[in-house]
């Protein structure tokens, strides 16, 4: 027997032990919801069918899933498929995912205008140092490039030498570097003394080598929480998030008339395989241009500066976010 579920939750324990635990508990998600539609956790490889993924992606629909996550349940799903017959567990099945949605839909909203983002770096919180410290890095995100908050997470302070960040993309291993401009050192230094006992540059995993991927998992839910909150103060019709940053400063980027190129090679994206057939790399040169044009658009007059006498506290019983 072939059975999905021992399979992914054998594929799990892997991931784990090779410290990818984001896409551990990716899959075990996928298959937990596979499993719910199946009403039974015995669903063999043999069983998926066209036919049955159709019924799965309707499932998904009714159970009030949008279309991106039922495209991430399908990816996920696929790529279970894809390495249990690279095992030959699974045999090929030609087109088993054709008739079922694993794009990108791009109707969904996700990038702020600068404008927004300036409003956001301009607004008042007063004392409220969580919001103060979700602006920060949702700011920071937009000035490093659009980096995601997981890479933020976890940059160290050994990835910083004279004024230029390099930094490894941890969903895709990619050598990232990126020319610190005056904005993002001054948020950087804003945070330096909470970090004075850390190797990181943010206090965002403040007990280095304990449960680190749980702090991040929980820092990540508070700082989602956070920027939807400061969407409401600002009475965003759409919410920030934490990828928000990264789209917007793609976009932003676009709409300056950045060469798509440039940008894909600023993100990073080790997926945009036609882009990297005739690219090789560009000059450190050329992104720090790309990032100056959008920063600004921010009309930034000064660095930011603390506003505060001492460095707020943000540390409860575990974690700067929790």
């Amino acid at each position: 027997m072939n059975s999905i579920t021992p399979f992914v939750t054998a594929l799990a324990e892997e991931l784990v032990r090779s410290e990818r635990q984001g896409t551990a508990r990716s899959y075990i998600s996928s298959i937990r919801k596979l499993n719910l539609f199946a009403q039974c956790d015995t669903l063999t490889f043999d069983e998926l069918t066209p036919a049955l993924l159709k019924r799965y992606e309707l499932y998904l629909y009714a159970d009030g899933c949008k279309r991106n996550s039922v495209s991430l349940y399908m990816r996920m799903l696929r790529s279970i498929f894809n390495q249990a017959c690279r095992r030959g567990i699974a045999t090929p099945v030609v087109g088993l995912f054709d008739e079922v949605f694993t794009g990108t839909d791009s109707s969904e909203k996700r990038a702020a205008s600068p404008k927004v983002i300036k409003r956001l770096n301009e607004i008042e919180l007063g004392k409220d140092d969580a919001l103060i410290f979700a602006r920060d890095i949702f700011l920071l995100s937009f000035f490093l490039r659009g980096i995601p908050f997981v890479d933020l997470a976890h940059l160290r302070k050994s990835d910083i030498r004279m004024g230029v960040l390099r930094y490894r993309r941890s969903k895709t291993n990619r050598l990232l570097t990126v020319a610190l401009e005056p904005c993002a050192q001054a948020l950087f230094r804003k945070y330096a003394l909470q970090t004075k006992d850390s190797p990181y540059l943010l206090p965002i995993i403040s007990r280095p080598g304990c449960d680190e991927y749980l702090q991040y998992q929980s820092a990540l839910r508070l700082y989602n929480k956070r920027l939807s909150r400061l969407s409401e103060i600002l009475k965003l019709k759409t919410s920030l998030t934490s990828y928000v940053a990264r789209h917007s400063w793609a976009t932003a980027a676009y709409r300056q008339g950045i060469p798509v190129a440039v940008i894909s090679e600023s993100l990073g994206h080790a997926s945009e395989k036609v882009t990297y057939t005739y690219l090789a790399s560009f000059e450190n040169r050329t992104l720090r241009n790309a990032n100056r044009k959008v920063i600004a658009l921010l009309d930034f007059k000064e660095e930011r500066e603390p506003s505060f006498s001492k460095p707020p506290s943000f540390k409860t019983k575990n974690s700067v976010f929790q």
